[in-house]
């Protein structure tokens, strides 16, 4: 999820090499279905339509076991051992459907070139839902572009503003 649209994130799966098929959703209606609050996020659907696994936030590539779980899944869609989502798993963790409407008010102010506005609605966001990632994500983007945008990002500066509650 990105607002500031498909290819800044693009570039870094480029980077990975990653040989699956990646989704950037940049209006978070994956997100907002799903209850992902978080980015990056693993979502393994069948050949039916049925979600088999989910990692909401904290996908990473580089981690062996996860890199081994979609390449596993990419060549032989089987999760046996996955193939019912724990009670975690499976509950919506969006509780407050409120603050995703300010996410896509703000998205759309955004889109239309009124950023102050569109950080006033995400803040208010944050307000309601303050441990969504998502939505603070977008601020720091714009406030902090050399956190995300660079080289690197700068998950330990992202880490260390949760913590902060900013």
């Amino acid at each position: 999820m990105d607002a500031q649209g498909p290819a800044l994130p693009t570039r870094y799966t480029e980077k990975a090499n990653t040989t699956f098929t990646t989704v950037v959703d940049a209006e978070n209606r994956i997100g907002g279905a799903l209850g992902c609050k978080a980015i990056p996020n693993a979502v393994f659907v069948d050949e039916q339509g049925t979600v088999r696994y989910i990692k909401r936030g904290g996908f990473d590539v580089h981690k062996p076991e996860h890199l081994a779980l979609a390449e596993s899944w990419a060549t032989t869609p089987s999760l046996d051992e996955l193939s019912t989502l724990s009670a975690a798993e499976a509950e919506r963790v969006i509780k407050h459907p409120e603050a995703l409407e300010h996410f896509r008010r703000g998205l759309t102010l955004y889109q239309d070139g009124k950023v102050d506005e569109a950080m006033a609605a995400w803040r208010e966001g944050v307000a309601i839902e303050p441990d969504n990632f998502n939505i603070r994500k977008q601020i720091w983007a714009i406030e902090n572009p050399d956190k995300f945008y660079d080289d690197k990002v700068d998950y330990a500066w992202q880490r260390e503003q949760m913590e902060k509650g900013a």
